[in-house]
C-alpha cells in the first residue's frame, strides 16, 4: 500500500509540473523528477560536453580521414578537459597558449600508452554561427606524444608541446590514419560556449 501510495503521488507531481510547465521538454521534466543526470547520461553525472557530428566531419576532411574509430577514451579525454578548463588557457587570438600545456599535461598522459600521440584543442566559440565558422590553420594546438626509445635506449616518456595543425594532417597521412580515435563538441564554461576536439592516433612510427 504505502508503494502505491507513492507512486500516486509521485504520478500527481509529475502532471502537475506538466500542468505548470505547459510544452515542458520530456528531458526537463525526467530530470525535475529523477534528479540530474540529463538525457545524455541518465545517470548521477551530467555531461558537459556535447558530441557535435558537424564538427568531427569538419575535423575528419581536414585532416583527410576517410574513417575514425569511436572512441570512449576520446570522450573522456574531452570531459576531463572541459571540466578542468580555464579562460587563461586562450590568448587574445583564441588560441591555446603556454598556460595549457601543464594544464592538459595532466590530463592527457594518463591516456596515452606508449608509442601513442594525442591531440587537443579549443576555441571560444564567438559567432552565433558555431561550428560552421571555425578556422583550424595556423593555430596552435596541444600535442602529447608517449615516446618509447626501445630497449637500451632510456625509459619511456611524455613530450608535450604546441603543434601547427598542418604538422598533426601530416602525420595522420602517414601513420595508421584510418586508426585514429576522435572526439569533437561543445560544452560551456561561466556564460561563453567553446569548441573543443580529441585526436588519438595508435602508433605514429
Amino acid at each position: 500500500m504505502k508503494r502505491k501510495k507513492f507512486l500516486a503521488l509521485a504520478l500527481a507531481g509529475v502532471m502537475t509540473a506538466v500542468t505548470l510547465t505547459a510544452c515542458a521538454p520530456l528531458d526537463a521534466l525526467y530530470d525535475w523528477f529523477f534528479g540530474g543526470g540529463g538525457s545524455a547520461s541518465r545517470g548521477n553525472e551530467k555531461s558537459l560536453v556535447t558530441e557535435s557530428e558537424e564538427l568531427e566531419k569538419q575535423l575528419e576532411k581536414y585532416f583527410g580521414l576517410s574513417e575514425t574509430t569511436a572512441s570512449a577514451r576520446a570522450k573522456e579525454t574531452l570531459e576531463e578537459v572541459a571540466k578542468g578548463f580555464d579562460a587563461g588557457w586562450l590568448d587574445n587570438n583564441n588560441m591555446l597558449n603556454e598556460t595549457s600545456i601543464t594544464a592538459l599535461d595532466s590530463i592527457t598522459k594518463a591516456k596515452l600508452q606508449a608509442k601513442q600521440a594525442l591531440w587537443v584543442d579549443v576555441m571560444e566559440l564567438t559567432s552565433p554561427g558555431g561550428t560552421a565558422d571555425i578556422t583550424l590553420d595556423n593555430r596552435p594546438i596541444y600535442s602529447d606524444r608517449y615516446i618509447d626509445p626501445g630497449p637500451g635506449s632510456g625509459d619511456p616518456y611524455h613530450w608535450v608541446y604546441l603543434v601547427d595543425p598542418s604538422s598533426l594532417r601530416n602525420e595522420l597521412s602517414s601513420y595508421k590514419k584510418n586508426d585514429a580515435e576522435l572526439y569533437a563538441g561543445t560544452f560551456q564554461k561561466n556564460g561563453k560556449t567553446y569548441a573543443a576536439m580529441v585526436t588519438i592516433m595508435n602508433g605514429w612510427w
